[in-house]
């Protein structure tokens, strides 16, 4: 179902409003998403282990790269949006990323995250925001719908805020990003006396 959510929400953004969607990280998180939820479908049909530390550390750091979609849309974007109730909006922005976190909190395995893995989960946000910036200010690929383009969000737009506001903007992003990913990591080092366990070696 995740995968079938996942693949509806990217396939309508880039349908209606063409290539250039890609261009956003809401996009590019729930793409993210639908091959990693592909790839699982596509593992337990071979009866892969999905409950390896290995592989739930990996899909961490992609259940957090889309939890910034969400969090970041509620709390920044949202409120300046004119055309909230589309359905490939609501997928991208709520639906996908809280189904996915619901599902790595009560499906996987607990304690299985090294203690530096919230550190290394920032790399795709860390990544998307140089190429937002070089896109913006060097590349300039024109982004569908952006008010800034060709910066996808505003607190990208340093010709026109500046420095120091999107450094400060990214900057607590990254922190709460951060938090978060050490909260997700606190969560699943509970030992639960029933955790709820799948895979090969569900007891």
């Amino acid at each position: 179902m995740l995968a079938i959510l996942a693949i509806a929400g990217t396939a309508l953004e880039i349908i209606k409003y063409g290539i250039g969607m890609l261009m956003y990280y809401t996009v590019q998180s729930n793409l993210l998403v639908s091959l990693f939820a592909v790839y699982m479908v596509y593992a337990m049909s071979k009866g892969a282990d999905l409950q390896t530390s290995r592989f739930l550390r990996v899909k961490a750091a992609v259940t957090m790269s889309i939890m910034i979609t969400c969090v970041v849309y509620h709390f920044m974007l949202a409120p300046l949006a004119d055309d909230f109730w589309r359905v490939e909006n609501l997928l991208c922005h709520y639906i996908v990323p809280l189904y996915f976190l619901l599902d790595t909190l009560i499906v996987d395995r607990q304690q299985q995250y090294k203690w530096f893995d919230p550190i290394w989960w920032t790399v795709l946000p860390v990544l998307y925001t140089i190429f937002g910036l070089v896109n913006g200010l060097f590349i300039k690929i024109p982004i569908p719908d952006a008010k800034d383009s060709p910066f996808a969000y505003f607190f990208l737009n340093v010709p026109k805020y500046g420095w120091t506001y999107v450094l400060t903007y990214a900057g607590t992003i990254f922190v709460a990003y951060l938090i978060c990913g050490f909260m997700l990591a606190g969560l699943k080092s509970i030992n639960l006396k029933t955790p709820l366990s799948f895979g090969k070696n569900s007891q």
